[in-house]
């Protein structure tokens, strides 16, 4: 590992021009042209992001359009963070971290594949409440059960990742032991602890403690398989944005008028 652990101050150095530099993957790992792609994505996903979205639409005052963008943003800083992340703590030598954030990909473009599917139903059928209430549901939802309770909505209660992850197969055909596999490291098991930070192999009787892990090669291509991920992600925005302004457009029709005491959602 100490080849690719010298190079953390290249990575970094080169951090404003690329997300990762061909030059720093070993032989074998990744082909030039799969980092072109990953470096090209991710500029493009990093110039979609927003500071700011006004929840209200001019003039209709319709909101559900623009509190899709509002969870889409929030997805995409995640994606794109975890990405950056993984890479970094990759080269400064921290193999767990850099697999807990690999993880967090698989989960991130699972749960926004899994909230496009659901989406995709409520548009075609129309309801712009169920829409609206839909759409604040998944941006609060939560495992925590007194959190549930104090919103009042069994319907905020966070679906169990583990099986959206598993209808990733459609990408991954053996998401689910990838998952179960990069799960091991990410707990604090034999494999993610001992197993990973203390080499007993040796004729010695020894043991020999790295930061860096068994195999960081390894390492690094989960990495860049679930930063491959990033992809995928920008294909569910494309095409969940591609419905929104016929969605503004149904509002609009159906905003209140004038002196209507009914919202518009």
């Amino acid at each position: 590992m100490s080849s690719l652990a010298l190079t953390a101050s290249l990575l970094k150095r080169s951090w404003n021009k690329m997300l990762i530099d061909f030059e720093l993957i070993p032989p074998g790992v990744a082909s030039r042209s799969q980092i072109t792609k990953l470096n090209a994505v991710f500029d493009r996903l990093s110039a979609r992001q927003v500071n700011q979205i006004r929840l209200p639409e001019p003039g209709s005052g319709f909101r559900a359009s623009n509190l899709i963008r509002v969870y889409l943003q929030s997805h995409l800083r995640r994606m794109l963070q975890l990405t950056e992340a993984a890479f970094t703590e990759f080269f400064d030598g921290r193999g767990v971290v850099a697999i807990l954030c690999a993880r967090g990909l698989y989960e991130g473009l699972a749960t926004v594949t899994d909230f496009e599917k659901e989406l995709k139903v409520l548009l075609n059928g129309g309801d712009l409440n169920a829409i609206f209430q839909f759409t604040k549901e998944k941006a609060h939802a939560t495992k925590i059960k007194n959190w549930v309770q104090k919103l009042g909505n069994p319907n905020v209660t966070a679906k169990n990742v583990v099986t959206m992850v598993e209808k990733l197969k459609t990408i991954r055909p053996n998401v689910h032991d990838e998952y179960d596999f990069l799960s091991e490291i990410a707990h604090p098991n034999g494999v993610g602890a001992v197993g990973f930070f203390a080499n007993m192999s040796n004729p010695e009787d020894m043991a020999y403690f790295s930061d860096s892990g068994p195999d960081p090669q390894a390492d690094l291509q989960w990495v860049l398989v679930a930063s491959y991920f990033l992809s995928h992600f920008e294909e569910v925005m494309d095409r969940v944005e591609a419905e929104l302004p016929a969605l503004s457009a149904l509002g609009a029709a159906n905003a209140p008028k004038e002196g209507d005491p009914t919202s518009s959602p």
